[in-house]
């Protein structure tokens, strides 16, 4: 049945229009002074870099013949949080990149049962930052002592990697017994640079009379991640109290569920269709991440068995996603629909006799100027926060665009199964379940937002319950 939009309905488009635009202006100009993201600079591929990683090893006279080789965008985390945290974002950048090279293309050649490999690391810009020959523990080599070690040791720095180690202070040696070879272990840091204890270091391995491993990285105080630890309680503590709220929301709903299948009122059909589409996006994102799964291949095993125990645990995940995902659905649903039947019905909505109503696209438009609502609501309310002194750490978006080969794949997964999840948990099932239990519709909406919300607050923003004010402000508004 067609049906026309009425005066009422061409005003309220009009009002979403004007603040669609509105929100995605303030969302647009102040983003990123509100969630501000690293910048990093991708001069050489991940290509480039493994062409790079190859030759350094062939040109240290290293045979790569039938190796298999891995690549993964990588980088310090603890090391870029603990910067921002003492630096703030602008004086860490300052810091990233140069002298704390923290970007890295690693590349890995390694052989299935067979403990000798090798890593090389360079920045996003093309330096060598890190290099390893891992082998086993018995094989031979020489047993120099611990000065002759160390001149082949700053030879390397000197001549290999260019550094002038009169800008060098050395820190420490270590040596240790093999059983037909001597190793060691030497760490220098860079003079007159330091951050709140922290230091950056360079660390070469001498195996035997051979550069087997060089490193550098920004050396993070004991003391500062003791505090660090002390301050992040606070956020893991309230995400326990959330969990377990949640977790009785979990046997809630399983109660109900159980209700619903003797008097036969659960929609299966529904259910199901959304299990079915976190099965194949859970499935096809564990695909898309094969290549950061094989550089973690263990060598004691074979490939061919690496891959198939990563498949079989990727089907695995999956099934288990599309589990979670029907149980919500059919635990939600006919709570929502005993109490709101009156609303948007979830099961017809998609039906296509229910896309070609004037519900629907009302309600779609609504629904998409509350994304750009949301948008503003979020930039303006960490402006704010920082403002008082809210910390929030830069987003690195870079991990899933240049790790996978389909990175929308996990974009798509990353924004569906929070969706389904959480609004048939914390809306379609909480809201009306507690409503029933409270009789006070506005109580119950709060109680099931601050719960969603603070189930947020084991995220790193500081301080602790912001992140869980900001989602549970965002869900009660809703």
């Amino acid at each position: 049945m067609e049906q026309s939009l009425q005066t009422r309905d061409i005003r309220l488009i009009f009002i979403c229009a004007g603040l669609t635009i509105v929100s995605l202006l303030v969302g647009t100009h102040f983003f990123y002074d509100a969630f501000p993201e690293a910048t990093i600079d991708f001069r050489i591929t991940r290509d480039e870099a493994r062409v790079r990683g190859a030759a350094f090893l062939e040109h240290r006279g290293f045979d790569l013949t039938d190796y298999r080789q891995a690549v993964v965008f990588d980088f310090d985390d603890q090391a870029k949080t603990f910067l921002e945290r003492e630096r703030g974002l602008e004086g860490a950048s300052r810091i990233i990149g140069n002298p704390v090279r923290l970007w890295r293309w690693s590349n890995r050649w390694f052989r299935e049962r067979q403990k000798e490999e090798y890593r090389v690391e360079h920045t996003t810009t093309g330096d060598l930052v890190g290099f390893q020959h891992l082998i086993e523990e018995e094989s031979s080599g020489a047993s120099l002592t611990q000065g002759k070690a160390r001149r082949l040791a700053e030879q390397f720095l000197a001549q290999t990697m260019g550094l002038d180690m009169g800008g060098l202070d050395f820190v420490e040696a270590e040596t240790t017994q093999r059983p037909q070879r001597v190793d060691h272990l030497f760490t220098w840091k860079l003079a007159g640079f330091e951050v709140s204890e922290g230091t950056y270091r360079y660390r070469v391995r001498i195996q035997g009379d051979l550069v087997g491993g060089y490193t550098e990285f920004l050396k993070v105080s004991e003391s500062w991640r003791r505090q660090y630890t002390e301050l992040r309680s606070s956020n893991q503590v309230t995400g326990l109290i959330a969990g377990l709220l949640m977790f009785l929301t979990a046997i809630a709903m399983l109660s109900r569920l159980v209700t619903s299948i003797r008097g036969q009122d659960v929609r299966w059909r529904t259910a199901l269709v959304f299990g079915g589409i976190a099965f194949v996006l859970t499935f096809l994102s564990h695909l898309t991440n094969l290549t950061v799964t094989i550089y973690g291949f263990d060598t004691t095993d074979t490939f061919f068995n690496f891959l198939t125990q990563s498949i079989l645990l990727g089907l695995a995940g999956a099934l288990a996603a599309a589990v979670g995902i029907t149980f919500v659905v059919a635990s939600g649903e006919p709570e929502y629909r005993r109490w709101y039947g009156d609303q948007i019905s979830i099961s017809e909505q998609f039906r296509p006799d229910g896309l070609r109503t004037k519900r629907f696209l009302i309600g779609t438009i609504i629904g998409l100027t509350l994304t750009a609502v949301f948008i503003a609501y979020q930039t303006l309310f960490y402006l704010v926060a920082d403002h008082f002194g809210a910390w929030s750490p830069a987003d690195i978006p870079y991990r899933e665009m240049v790790n996978t080969h389909f990175p929308w794949v996990v974009v798509l997964l990353i924004g569906f199964m929070p969706a389904v999840s959480e609004e048939f948990t914390s809306r379609a099932f909480s809201i009306p379940f507690l409503h029933r239990l409270l009789k006070h519709r506005w109580l119950a909406v709060l109680i099931a937002a601050l719960i969603w919300g603070f189930g947020h607050a084991g995220y790193p923003q500081q301080p602790f319950w912001i992140r869980g004010l900001e989602v549970g402000m965002a869900a009660g508004d809703k």
